[in-house]
């Protein structure tokens, strides 16, 4: 199998790992070109994970790869998946698909009919959050009547450097980035459309011209009510969804590292019934998670291959029409707070 990676940084040496664990595990020869502008970075790339490496696309000798995944800052991602059209069928570009709606379109409206393009949107494949999400596909929890989530990144001291709050060069603050793996959640979730009813922003710390803090409400046809929170300063960093049903709830926390390991909880209506506190009446389908393998599970399902972790899956990769959704939802979020689009 021929990879081209085009971006090694924090996220591209995800894939990366994901790639060597996945040609250990099942026995496959996979053979790596990482594309990538920074000498340093490929320097590293080549001496841990032993792949080929150029400086640019026009530097490399192939012009035919199986695969193609595009890793870099969201401003460069564009051009770069329109000109990997023309040298694989298969690509994934790490969400989101563009820095608004527009450049979505873009992207979709230039891709070659025989050609699949995903989105990295990895959060589906945490065992604890996919195994809900298949949860309330199967109707688990009855008629979903809420749903909380909170998504909130620590930062760090100088962050305020770096292209992650750059207004031009992510195309937003935290709604965008994180916050796209929550709106896709909550539309695989809703099942239906969802109605943006309103919602704060904050974006008085870092000051570089981003949306810092959202707090967004929605609900869909049948008034589930989704709350949507999801902050760069939330100092402690956090992870949570709440889903509350007719028939019982679960909750997933944590999500890794910083977050905390991965946990994830069911309850029934009025379980306190059998005679046990309503803690001791929940179930535990996921403890001490150390959640560091989603890129490798959503990797998995990507190639077709049999995942051990996550089984009887309604949960499939992000395609180029929910990526778009995504996008369509972000824009609707973005006009009902006022947020101008950054590009």
């Amino acid at each position: 199998m021929k990879i081209l990676l085009i971006g090694g940084g924090m996220i591209g040496r995800e894939r990366l790992d994901a790639l060597k664990l996945i040609s250990t595990n099942f026995s496959l020869d996979i053979n790596i070109t990482v594309v990538d502008s920074n000498q340093e970075t490929l320097s590293f790339v080549k001496d841990k994970y032993n792949c080929t490496c150029a400086s640019k696309i026009t530097d490399l000798t192939s012009n035919s790869y199986d695969w193609v995944f595009v890793s870099t800052p969201h401003s460069e991602a564009v051009d770069l998946i329109i000109e990997s059209y023309s040298i694989a069928k298969n690509i994934l570009v790490e969400k989101p698909l563009g820095r608004n709606l527009e450049e979505c379109n873009m992207i979709i409206d230039n891709k070659p009919e025989n050609v699949n393009l995903y989105v990295g949107l990895n959060y589906r494949f945490y065992s604890g959050i996919n195994q809900l999400l298949n949860h309330v596909k199967e109707g688990f929890f009855g008629d979903i009547i809420s749903v909380n989530m909170i998504l909130g990144h620590g930062n760090s001291p100088g962050m305020e450097k770096s292209w992650k709050l750059d207004p031009i060069m992510c195309g937003g603050g935290c709604l965008i980035d994180p916050g796209v793996h929550l709106l896709d959640l909550a539309i695989i979730i809703s099942g239906s459309e969802l109605k943006v009813n309103g919602g704060s922003y904050w974006d008085g710390f870092w000051k570089t011209g981003i949306e810092e803090e959202v707090h967004i409400c929605l609900d869909n046809k049948n008034k589930t009510i989704f709350n949507i929170q999801t902050s760069l300063n939330r100092w402690k960093s956090t992870f949570r969804i709440e889903v509350n049903g007719s028939d019982g709830y679960g909750i997933v926390t944590g999500r890794g590292r910083s977050y905390g390991n991965q946990e994830y909880i069911t309850g029934k209506r009025w379980g306190w019934q059998s005679g046990v506190s309503q803690t001791e009446s929940e179930y535990h389908h996921l403890d001490n998670y150390s959640a560091d393998d989603s890129f490798y599970e959503c990797m998995i399902a990507l190639f077709s291959l049999e995942s051990t972790q996550i089984t009887n899956n309604i949960i499939r990769p992000a395609t180029e029409v929910d990526g778009k959704n995504v996008m369509r939802l972000l824009k609707d979020c973005r006009e009902s707070l006022d947020l101008n689009d950054s590009c």
